[in-house]
């Protein structure tokens, strides 16, 4: 599986599939999708470190979690995070290290932000062996 993730057509907001071998590997592609609607992360070299560490009571919701709170970080400290390494995670519990630029004129942005991370058509599931995810994104 060479595909982190793909964009998905949805009316009026953004979509991401994600995928991975594994949760951790879902979870950090999901994360690459959400900031790469927004901006080119692959011309950023990271500068700041933050860890993440979320709960929640199931998957789906944890998914959501992870990525409001990192969306969370992105408007409040003005990151934009482009590196993501997850360090545990269960089905209910995540904690992860991120890696981003702060704000500056060398951000390539590539359109609206994302305003925030929705419950609507969102799925974490194994698919022949391996992890997808779905997220629908506000704009």
């Amino acid at each position: 599986m060479n595909k982190r993730y793909e964009t998905i057509d949805h009316t009026a907001d953004k979509g991401i599939r994600a995928y991975g071998h594994d949760l951790k590997e879902l979870f950090e592609n999901a994360a690459y999708g959400m900031f790469s609607l927004m901006a080119d992360v692959e011309k950023c070299t990271p500068t700041v470190t933050r860890v993440i560490d979320v709960v929640a009571p199931d998957l789906e919701s944890l998914l959501k979690t992870w990525l409001a709170e990192l969306l969370y970080q992105f408007e409040v400290d003005e990151i934009l995070f482009v590196k993501y390494d997850i360090k545990t995670i269960t089905d209910m519990h995540v904690i992860g290290t991120v890696s981003g630029i702060p704000f500056n004129s060398d951000i390539d942005w590539l359109g609206s932000a994302v305003k925030a991370v929705t419950h609507h058509d969102l799925y974490v599931h194994q698919v022949d062996g391996k992890w997808e995810a779905q997220v629908i994104l506000d704009v």
